[in-house]
């Protein structure tokens, strides 16, 4: 979304994905760096993608990989040009001299998508705190607010990678828990593929849940299902803010998630979404029986989707990157006054 929105104004924008499907739906294919390297001792890989930034003329590299942190920034470092991280999920760097210098010494700049991130990471003592920038994701569409029904089906969506971390494996076990009033009308739909699949798939066999649980694959559309589902859920234990949640969110959909990451600077319980204190199942099919009797699903759903319009906008988005992004690419070019000190002047928060 970033790379669209900075592309539509005007900017150049190049992504280096070697993962052909995944990227282009979100740059075209003749935007594509696809030769990444495999890792620090791929020399080879490493001149490749410093040899393409230069030709290119790029004027600063934003990774997103913890992996390409260290990497991404000493290639910077000798073409003199900016590095800026930017971190998805709370995650404090440990590792010596590899987060010392791909988080402390080589960025200009930090992004980050929450407050609770940028806590977090201040507490290691080789990030500078005045470099790391709150920049909230953006969502491009407003679609109509779907209508909730509330009597003959109760349709729940978990939409994104099938993973533990994800909780769609808590949310099916949770299933059988639900009185049988309540279940015989839940349909749960699992849009999108990953390692807890299987797993997944196990324990519809085992619960017998055939009936109440459909596995949709990776769908490229995946809005009108969305449209059609009456509580989006998310049970994650390690979030940034999740981009699904914003979706289903911005969609009209009540959603029904944990506080992971930042999830918790802007959901109110009951008033914007529904949260979830537990990810153990008989917690989760204790809330989920709730959430389908409640008469005040609709306004939470409207009220969720006032937020998003409201915090999270890409015009917003843009904005903030377009100024910090000149900000750190001009510094770059200011000539230093002693440059017997070899180091970056620090970028203002």
């Amino acid at each position: 979304m970033a790379a669209a929105e900075l592309s539509r104004r005007g900017h150049s924008i190049w992504v280096c994905c070697p993962d052909l499907p995944h990227a282009t739906r979100f740059i075209s294919e003749d935007r594509l760096i696809r030769r990444v390297p495999s890792g620090l001792a791929d020399v080879k890989g490493k001149a490749d993608l410093a040899e393409t930034i230069s030709r290119l003329d790029i004027d600063v590299v934003i990774p997103v990989s913890q992996r390409m942190y260290f990497l991404t920034g000493h290639i910077a470092r000798r073409l003199n040009i900016a590095m800026v991280l930017r971190l998805g999920i709370v995650r404090l760097p440990w590792r010596p001299v590899l987060d010392w210098f791909g988080y402390g010494i080589w960025p200009d700049a930090i992004i980050v998508n929450t407050s609770r991130i940028k806590r977090v990471l201040s507490w290691a003592p080789f990030v500078k705190p005045d470099r790391i920038h709150v920049i909230h994701n953006g969502i491009t569409s407003n679609p109509p607010v779907p209508s909730i029904r509330c009597n003959d089906r109760f349709t729940i969506s978990f939409l994104g990678t099938v993973s533990w971390r994800k909780g769609v494996c808590h949310l099916i076990s949770a299933l059988p828990h639900l009185p049988p009033e309540v279940l015989h009308r839940t349909r749960v739909r699992i849009i999108g593929t990953g390692p807890a699949l299987g797993r997944c798939r196990r324990l519809v066999e085992q619960h017998r849940l055939h009936d109440h649980v459909s596995f949709e694959g990776h769908l490229e559309d995946p809005s009108s299902l969305m449209a059609d589902t009456d509580l989006f859920t998310l049970l994650s234990v390690q979030e940034g803010i999740s981009n699904s949640l914003l979706e289903a969110m911005n969609a009209g959909v009540a959603s029904y998630t944990t506080l992971a990451g930042g999830h918790g600077e802007f959901i109110q319980d009951g008033v914007n979404a529904y949260v979830a204190t537990s990810r153990n199942p008989k917690l989760v099919a204790r809330d989920l029986a709730r959430i389908a009797t409640d008469r005040n699903r609709e306004h939470v759903a409207r009220s969720g989707q006032d937020t998003v319009l409201k915090l999270f906008t890409t015009e917003t988005m843009g904005n903030q990157l377009e100024t910090l992004l000149h900000r750190v690419t001009q510094a770059k070019h200011i000539p230093i006054a002693h440059p017997v000190i070899h180091h970056r002047p620090d970028v203002a928060g």
